[in-house]
């Protein structure tokens, strides 16, 4: 009876069938979850107008079907529930669905009840790529219904009774690809699941949502799980960006455990604030994260473990980032962190690595005693003989047998070295405050979930200790993330994260080795450390203290409620706490430090951000599918500081607490609060799965500004069109070469509140004493005229995916205009300031971004993948108003002079003539100048003479000044950066590779520039710069010019002779993996363990001469700052070895 209804109905439906369901029709899943085949067709049935007719036996032994939680086409969710199974559908009249089987019923009774057979139970596991157990994996045997899943293990059983051939099983994971199993004579199997190449259905984080690749309309990068698990110890969250995504420039400062990192995103858009991207952690915007003074060491990202990281997406574009408005002109960073998982049993892991830094100082070398010695002779030899006695030269010539020379002819070898000239030391003080030191860092994890709640804890140690003595960041971190379901509707969840740290500052140790002889000894003959008032022993640098101890909580509470079908509410709240104690104490000694002195800093730092959304999801009919968001935001953010400073200690070993000391104390104190409210607003409208609009509109309103100008509005547009899904690339074939085309476009506008203080708008005032009275005066004057900087970014490019998705990339192009940009302007000295800030400029970038990822071949056992991404950008002035006629920038005695049309980051300062004075009359005839009396002025100075620099007179007048000679020297903005990798895997072997490059900029090396600025009597410098100068040889040989005992001549000017190029190719991280076969563990409590090895800064391909092409002395500077290398701090490269247990 029921094969007749059925054969009836199929004939009665089959009369007018339909091709499939209307293109678009989608389900939403709201939750990931295992169900039957039954369950799956009752989602479809109401969420579209379609039913299903099949028998009713039909799936009796057919294994369940997984879910996972977002939305997916109605075609595919059906296509991948009967593909475990020989099963056929049509489309019949009336919206119906016909679903039989392809096996005829009298083929399905001789496999049962076949006698022959022989009875077999198959046992097995199966596991994902890191070789960690997969629950929910439908298996079955293939030309059957005979099925089943695997449980919360991984683990699964299955009889193969009925299988008359060699039994094949067929496994099956959504966002896995399909695999089939030849089982044999086996008894026990495990199976490795791999990946879906195709990653367009990846799910990104947008903000206060997410999307699929497929459907953004805004340009996301999306930093690889990979990239993630396989970063070197000791990596920051920053630096892990490093040469990762197109158009985001990774600068790290040094190689210092404490090293501020900076990431600028599309070039710079301010000219006073620090440029960098707005972190967003786990959805809560964060602060500000570089340049911070030692004595307020605390960063958003600090307590923030990697081990605990499940994505990172990086939005550039205005479509994606306008939703935060006011903070987001520079960029946005979404962090998300990892969570437990429903219905899984507890995971726990744990990791553990061993590393160790091994300096590199990129074949520096300084000098050693003897070199020293040999050197400064001949430097003071040729002081004296060109230059004449000097105030110095006494210490190392007979002054008297100078002056009883009888004639006014000598040479060098006329002068008599004095025995006490030098100290008979040979100290390397590069190997005497370097160390490779030996770090560890330890984390463990739990995890899991029921049908209603998930968890996830966890806490991590490290030691870190820097490649400089006495310097290093030691800390611990741990997090908790609690979700609920209270009801069918309402959903709770708690968020914790935080640390605590314990550092101390030794970036800046160099100076004082570059500022020190080698032929001093680091102790006196009595044990005691070296003392001299104009030179710093570096053992004391050693000693002085400079750390800093800092505390972090950051809670955060949500409800969600689900209004409606597709209609959510959601109410978060968070409190960012974090306090910090600074304490430095510096011996007495040097001119800088002649009385011991002490500083004690304690800082309070808390945010409260209560943030409340509507979001509406809704597909109408099959094509029409909209996002709507509706939001408001409160944020307020308060500080307190209290300090202490206080010298002249009584003993600078036992009484240097406060209270030992003889100076009266200086005690300070501040606070300060603001405050910022959002209100904000989003569209997103996807038809017919080609045709994609979206838009934001976001308007704040910030204490930073005067009462009539703190609200700013910021609106954005988007248009995408999903070629690929038009019937013309059906029609010809064309998707078997060209699988995905998109072509977006987009234009927005953010703001940026610039550097701006607490209250720069209002004038501020300070106490003062009068008459023996207390008094106040103005410490600032107040602009209540500052408004928002704006920045308009346009954007235009292409997504796309070819041969089978094998290879996939992104081409763009974008231009930004930044406006109202706040700098200082020029005010009347009658107004007692001299500058207050304005908004008083403008300038426009353009750029390009190239990303490519492609799969370059892929076996059963073996993939190895490429990815590759370029960027350029380059930004000009177009606009200066206000008082100025130019924008200046200082920083290390050099300068930016910008004009309108001038491009941001190009150097300034003297161009050479590519030769040294040849003879001292070679000098003399660049002296084509008379002052107003008609006597010779000198063309660079009255020392300057033979070997030393020769300088262009741009204007031809005979004389070099800095008003008429100084020009444009070229760029510390590269003319091309990024990065590429790649990953190669072999059954569970795998090893991938990270590199990042930059090239066509200009990097200012202080370290030689310093050598012949400050000479040599109290300053060590490089072995191989002393060989090529112009002391050692010819003018003509030299490549370096004249360097004597003190300053004397014009070398020290800045110029392009300092200028090198700093293009670069570095092996950013290795990383090589093994994962021990299941099997071992099998009958033991472990799930896996993981061998691995991982090294960063293995190697730099570079003509630079310095200890790095990358990296500044201020890294966010709009100027040239960031190009800046002091040579403060050695590089160094990292080898850690680390087990990673799972159980």
């Amino acid at each position: 009876m029921k094969t007749f209804i059925f054969f009836f109905s199929m004939s009665l439906f089959s009369l007018t069938p339909k091709n499939g369901f209307s293109q678009g029709a989608k389900i939403e899943i709201e939750s990931s979850r295992v169900v039957s085949v039954d369950e799956v067709f009752e989602l479809i049935k109401n969420q579209t107008d379609y039913t299903f007719i099949y028998r009713a036996d039909l799936f009796e032994n057919y294994p369940k079907v997984t879910l996972k939680k977002g939305t997916v086409k109605a075609q595919v969710l059906l296509e991948k529930t009967l593909s475990n199974g020989s099963f056929s559908y049509e489309f019949a009249q009336e919206n119906t669905i016909i679903i039989k089987s392809k096996i005829s019923e009298d083929e399905l009774v001789a496999k049962v009840d076949n006698d022959d057979e022989v009875q077999s139970i198959i046992n097995g596991v199966v596991v994902d790529e890191n070789g960690v157990p997969l629950p929910g994996v439908t298996i079955l045997l293939k030309g059957t219904h005979k099925g089943t899943t695997t449980d919360f293990d991984g683990n699964f059983k299955i009889n193969l009774t009925g299988s008359t051939e060699t039994p094949i099983l067929v496994f099956t994971f959504i966002g896995y690809e399909k695999q089939e199993v030849n089982i044999g004579t086996k008894t026990s199997i495990t199976v490795k699941m791999k990946p879906e190449l195709s990653g367009l259905d990846e799910v990104v984080v947008i903000g206060y949502g997410t999307s699929t690749v497929r459907d953004a309309t805004g340009v996301i990068a999306r930093i690889q799980s990979e990239d993630i698990e396989n970063a070197p110890m000791a990596t920051t969250v920053e630096s892990l960006i490093q040469g990762k995504a197109s158009g985001v420039n990774v600068q790290i400062q040094s190689a210092s455990p404490t090293s501020p990192v900076s990431v600028v995103i599309r070039g710079m858009s301010s000219l006073d604030g620090d440029n960098q991207p707005l972190w967003v952690i786990d959805g809560v915007p964060q602060e500000s994260t570089v340049n911070r003074p030692n004595y307020d060491p605390v960063t958003p990202l600090a307590d923030l473990n990697l081990e605990e990281i499940e994505s990172i997406d990086i939005l550039k574009d205005a479509s994606a980032t306008a939703v935060y408005g006011s903070r987001a002109a520079h960029g946005v960073i979404i962090i998300t962190s990892k969570k437990g998982k429903r219905n899984t049993k507890p995971v726990f892991q744990f990791s553990t690595n061993i590393s160790q830094s091994i300096t590199d100082y990129n074949a520096f070398e300084y000098f050693d005693g003897p070199q020293y010695e040999s050197f400064m002779e001949a430097a003071y030899r040729e002081q004296i003989i060109t230059n004449g006695w000097t105030g110095d030269s006494d210490q190392f010539f007979d002054e008297q047998a100078f002056f009883n020379l009888n004639t006014s002819e000598y040479d060098a070898s006329d002068l008599t070295l004095l025995p006490t000239a030098f100290y008979g030391g040979d100290t390397d003080w590069q190997e005497e405050v370097s160390q490779n030191p030996f770090n560890v860092k330890h984390d463990l994890s739990v995890s899991g979930g029921s049908e209603l709640t998930t968890f996830y804890v966890a806490l991590g140690i490290v030691e870190n200790d820097g490649v400089v003595k006495s310097g290093y960041n030691n800390g611990y971190n741990g997090s908790v993330r609690l979700d609920t379901k209270l009801s069918d509707r309402l959903t709770f969840g708690i968020n914790l994260r935080g640390s605590t740290r314990d550092a101390s500052n030794k970036d800046g140790l160099l100076t004082v080795v570059n500022r020190i002889r080698p032929d001093l000894k680091p102790y006196n003959e009595d044990g005691s450390l070296y003392y001299s008032y104009y030179v710093e022993n570096p053992f004391t640098a050693i000693l002085n203290e400079n750390s800093s101890k800092t505390n972090s909580l950051n809670t955060t509470a949500y409800l969600e409620y689900e209004v409606i079908k597709g209609l959510r509410w959601r109410s978060s709240f968070t409190n960012a706490y974090a306090d910090s104690e600074y304490l430095s104490f510096n011996y007495a000694g040097t001119y800088q430090t002649e009385l011991s002195e002490r500083r004690w800093r304690s800082s309070k730092r808390n945010r409260d951000l209560f943030d409340n959304t509507l979001t509406f999801a809704k597909l109408i009919g099959d094509k029409h599918d909209i996002t709507a968001l509706l939001g408001y935001s409160l944020e307020k953010y308060s500080t307190s500081s209290y300090s202490i400073y206080a010298e002249d200690f009584a003993d600078d070993d036992l009484l240097n607490n406060f209270g030992s000391h003889a100076s009266v104390p200086i005690v300070s104190e501040s606070k300060g609060e603001s405050a910022l409210i959002g209100q904000f607003a989003r569209v997103h409208y996807k038809y017919d799965d080609r045709y994609i609009i979206s838009g934001t509109i976001r308007r704040d309103g910030s204490s930073r500004f005067g009462s009539d100008r703190q609200w700013g509005t910021f609106p954005s547009g988007a248009l995408a069109w999903i070629v690929s899904e038009e019937n013309f690339m059906n029609s010809n074939n064309m998707k078997k070469y060209l699988s995905y085309l998109k072509l977006r476009t987009s234009i927005g506008i953010t703001g940026s509140t610039g550097g701006l203080g607490y209250s720069d708008w209002a004038t501020g005032i300070q106490a003062e004493t009068y008459n023996d009275s207390p008094a106040i005066s103005p410490s600032s004057l107040g602009n209540p005229h500052l408004q928002w900087e704006e920045t308009t970014m346009f954007d235009l490019g292409l997504d796309f995916s070819i041969l089978n998705d094998r290879v996939s990339g992104s081409v763009g192009i974008y231009k930004k205009h930044s406006d109202k940009l706040i700098y200082d302007n020029d005010i009347p000295w009658s107004s007692s300031e001299r500058y207050t800030s304005a908004n008083i400029a403008a300038m426009k970038a353009n750029g390009v971004e190239v990303s490519l990822r492609a799969d370059v071949f892929r076996t059963k056992n073996d993939r190895l993948t490429f990815n590759f991404n370029w960027a350029t950008n380059k930004s000009t002035v177009e606009k200066i108003t206000g008082n100025l006629d130019q924008l200046i920038f200082y920083s290390y005695d050099t300068r930016m002079i910008l004009n309108v049309g001038d491009e941001i980051g190009d150097w300034y300062g003297y161009q050479t003539a590519g030769r040294f004075y040849a003879t001292a009359e070679d000098s003399y005839s660049f002296r084509n100048s008379l002052d107003e009396y008609g006597n010779q002025e000198p063309y660079v100075s009255e020392t300057e003479g033979k070997g030393d620099m020769i300088y262009v007179d741009q204007n031809g007048d005979g004389i070099i000044t800095a008003d008429d000679d100084r020009v444009s020297l070229g760029s510390s903005i590269p003319d091309g950066y990024g990065g590429f990798g790649l990953n190669y895997t072999h059954k569970n072997f795998n090893i991938s590779a990270n590199f990042s490059y930059a090239y066509g900029h200009l990097r200012h090396w202080t370290a030689a520039r310093d050598f012949v600025r400050y000479g040599m009597r109290d300053y060590n410098s490089s072995v191989n710069l002393a060989g090529e100068t112009s002391v050692v040889l010819s003018p003509e040989e030299a490549s370096f010019p004249r360097v004597l005992g003190t300053s004397i001549g014009g070398n020290g000017q800045f110029s392009d002779f300092f200028l090198h190029d700093a293009s670069y190719l570095r092996l950013n991280a290795l990383a090589m993996s093994y994962n021990l076969p299941r099997e071992i563990f099998r009958n033991t409590v472990l799930k896996s363990l993981t061998l691995n090895f991982r090294a960063s800064n293995l190697f730099t391909i570079t003509d630079y001469p310095g200890f790095r092409p990358d990296g500044g002395s201020i890294l966010s500077s709009v100027g040239t700052a960031s190009a800046e290398d002091s040579s403060t701090y050695p590089d160094a490269s990292v080898y850690s070895l680390g087990l990673i247990v799972k159980f």
